[in-house]
């Protein structure tokens, strides 16, 4: 069922107080309803006493002689004739009990045989006049009715009043939303309030966390696309010059080769500028909820055994503590970045040896890369961790965003890298994550 316009378009309060003043009018109704039934049935059962008194009486009291209040009227049970009355005449009624109108007067009339010559039927009448029921008292029952449902509207209005003070406080909360207020206080006083507060500031939340996490995909896409434009320049503009020589051109077989050469090489680098880039842009949009339990120790044994397959003259050492244990974290970004080290000690080191190690210190993990390589200018530890950054030693047809991508990483899992002279007479990679998820919480966020 619909409710009126006017009902729907009304406050909280207002509607209390409707309801408030239905549910007294309902109760006042149902309550006279009963009532009525009640004292009437009272009253029916007092006339009736006063006749049962009145028939066994052998003399009558003065006060029921009175012919407006008692009527009296013998018929013979014969012929039906009125044999003697007193007051009004009563009809002629069978043995019993009835209530009967004489003269637009309500009577209880009680008929009962009288053993005589002929027998006589006799019948006493007493007015059913009721005190309680009287019809002229009815207007002061409406009255009061009335009155009792005005109360209770206001109560319910003025009781109401402090019931919805806090959906009005969160109401003005949630306008200031946007004008300098970034979140809702919170609300006390009622728990429906309390309970839509907090539904509302975990909706907000969410809806924080939604944009974020598109404000990154945006900013990650835009950062892919700006990278990738100016970085694939250069070897785009060199495939392409290569290009032209071998069509314009019938070059010697040993030209011809070098000219292929480089272009395989300047491929290689934009193969590898895609996939780092793309690797930079999944690590912008990491999600806490994304972060999973690593095993360091078995990680950093895939990453041994993998990297001797790959260069068969490489021998990889490591030295774990026992207590290394488990951090929370993204697998794939922590294995990326363990493996960005090794590769670059490799590729753009030249070593031929390389040390793991790992030791745990409360809630810090730490994984050292030493190598035996060619090492690196002290002056350039700093600078090869940005992005598109390579060292004067480095190899050709690298990204330039290995140590970049290390060092993402690392600020993700609520850590550091740091680059520094090692003790094998090459680099040192010192890589620090935290173990603790309520730290990186504040990281991932």
């Amino acid at each position: 069922m619909r409710l009126p316009r006017l009902f729907r378009s009304a406050s909280l309060r207002t509607r209390v107080a409707i309801a408030s003043a239905a549910a007294a009018s309902a109760v006042v109704a149902a309550f006279t309803i009963l009532t009525s039934v009640v004292l009437a049935n009272n009253d029916a059962a007092q006339l009736d006493r006063r006749l049962d008194a009145i028939v066994d009486a052998s003399v009558f009291p003065d006060e029921l002689q009175d012919p407006r209040r008692v009527l009296t009227t013998g018929r013979s049970r014969s012929s039906g004739q009125v044999v003697f009355q007193r007051g009004f005449q009563l009809p002629a009624l069978p043995p019993g009990t009835e209530t009967v109108l004489v003269n637009g007067v309500e009577y209880r009339v009680r008929t009962i045989p009288v053993e005589q010559e002929g027998g006589v039927l006799m019948s006493i009448g007493i007015r059913a006049d009721s005190i309680l029921l009287d019809r002229a008292r009815v207007p002061t029952y409406i009255a009061v009715g009335v009155v009792t449902v005005l109360i209770a509207a206001g109560l319910g209005w003025l009781l109401a009043g402090p019931a919805i003070r806090p959906l009005r406080k969160l109401t003005e909360h949630t306008t200031r939303l946007g004008k300098g207020a970034d979140q809702i206080p919170a609300v006390h006083g009622v728990r429906e309030a309390e309970d839509l507060a907090e539904a509302m500031t975990a909706m907000l939340s969410r809806l924080a966390a939604a944009q974020l996490a598109t404000t990154n995909s945006l900013q990650a896409a835009q950062d892919f696309a700006a990278n990738a434009a100016h970085e694939l320049r250069t070897p785009l503009t060199a495939m392409r010059a290569d290009l032209d020589t071998l069509r314009i051109h019938d070059l010697p077989p040993e030209e011809r080769a070098e000219v292929v050469a480089d272009l395989s090489r300047a491929q290689r680098r934009v193969e590898g500028i895609i996939t780092a880039l793309g690797q930079l842009a999944s690590g912008q949009l990491a999600q806490a909820e994304d972060r999973e339990v690593i095993d360091v120790t078995d990680m950093l044994d895939r990453v041994a055994r993998e990297n001797m397959r790959v260069g068969r003259d490489v021998r990889i050492d490591m030295d774990v503590s026992d207590d290394l244990g488990h951090v929370l974290g993204w697998p794939s970004g922590l294995r990326l970045a363990v493996d960005n080290l090794v590769r670059n000690a490799i590729t753009h080191g030249q070593a031929t040896r390389i040390l793991l190690a790992a030791h745990r210190r409360g809630d810090v993990v730490t994984i050292v890369v030493d190598d035996n390589g060619r090492g690196l200018p002290a002056e350039e530890h700093e600078t090869v961790l940005g992005r598109f950054s390579r060292g004067s030693n480095a190899a050709p047809g690298g990204s330039g965003l290995g140590l970049a991508l290390v060092a993402q990483q690392a600020t993700l899992h609520r850590g550091s890298i740091r680059l520094s002279d090692g003790p094998l007479g090459g680099l040192r990679a010192t890589l620090t994550v935290s173990a603790n998820p309520d730290t990186q919480q504040d990281s991932a966020d």
